[in-house]
């Protein structure tokens, strides 16, 4: 089956409150963000959280033409269903009301010219790409309305259809390398500010965890064949489990002292569960077809967009 499925949500909001940087170098950073000063600091956390929300916002407008697309597909093949077409909904793409002055296509100052240049190019690219989508989309919405398949068989609506499945893969290449980068210089900026932070151990290890499910996910979702990668899997299976085991055995933090983090902490650590707990399902039963399917994929990514807000949660 056809998807525009995103397999992989690398970016989070960063919404940890700034601490005076104590001029340390972190040994686990990757990039040179991570020692820069405070205001640079804020201004790279910022752009990060006006980026998640506008392809959040995006994201969410390809999964509901996604609805629609499937049944608009299956009608087509069937035409004389009358029923085919019925309930379908028009998807309505709102603008982000945002009250920073950063945008996504203006990356701020605080990132080097080469950064500021590749987010620029890739951010215009993929709104370019996702008003393409829209347009396609809008033409096929009227195809339907006016039921013009029952002039040509069909054969535009289907065309319309592959196209903005076409579209759609070239959208997602570009929101995958905007976030990957993005996550690399957020993460970096992020451990600055959480130098003197008093929960830096239990957001280090959420975010641990959260990197290494993405890394999972990711290996399952690049190939349907589960036998070419079941040794792979199954290791990085293990080092996750044996991650998880690891931070649940953490002392929540003191309810007293960070009130309500202690109960945010365990719904983290309960929903990498429910990750786990379906990936060793879906592993099991693809060792015997020999197979993953798409939608195998898609609880997995459903379980890691849950994690993600539990750590949003707990960061808030």
């Amino acid at each position: 089956m056809k998807t525009l499925l995103k397999l992989t949500a690398l970016a989070l909001v960063l919404s940890v409150t700034a601490c005076k940087n104590d001029g340390k170098k972190d040994s686990n950073a990757k990039t040179s963000y991570a020692e820069v000063d405070e205001k640079d600091v804020n201004e790279i956390i910022e752009y990060n959280n006006v980026v998640v929300s506008f392809t959040d916002k995006n994201n969410d407008y390809i999964k509901r033409i996604e609805g629609n697309i499937i049944k608009i597909e299956k009608g087509l093949g069937n035409p004389n269903d009358n029923f085919a077409f019925i309930g379908l909904i028009t998807p309505f793409s709102m603008s982000t009301i945002s009250s920073s002055k950063i945008k996504p296509d203006t990356p701020p100052s605080a990132l080097s010219s080469d950064d500021q240049k590749f987010f620029k190019e890739n951010v215009v690219s993929m709104t370019g790409v996702l008003d393409k989508i829209k347009e396609t989309y809008k033409s096929l919405d009227e195809y339907i309305q006016a039921e013009d398949w029952k002039d040509d068989k069909g054969v535009k609506g289907k065309a319309l259809v592959d196209s903005i499945y076409s579209m759609g893969k070239k959208y997602y290449a570009y929101d995958e390398q905007v976030l990957a980068k993005l996550n690399i210089i957020g993460d970096d900026a992020e451990r600055v500010i959480l130098k003197t932070h008093p929960l830096k151990e239990y957001i280090f290890a959420l975010k641990d965890d959260r990197s290494k499910v993405a890394e999972f996910t990711k290996l399952l979702a690049s190939n349907k064949n589960y036998k070419t990668i079941e040794a792979k899997a199954k290791s990085a299976y293990q080092v996750l489990e044996d991650q998880y085991n690891k931070h649940v055995a953490m002392t929540a933090p003191d309810a007293a002292k960070f009130p309500g983090k202690d109960s945010y902490f365990r719904n983290f650590n309960d929903r990498l569960n429910d990750y786990l707990i379906a990936a060793r399902k879906m592993m099991r039963d693809a060792s015997a077809s020999g197979k993953l399917t798409e939608y195998d994929i898609e609880e997995l990514v459903r379980d890691q967009d849950n994690m993600r807000s539990a750590y949003n949660n707990f960061v808030d």
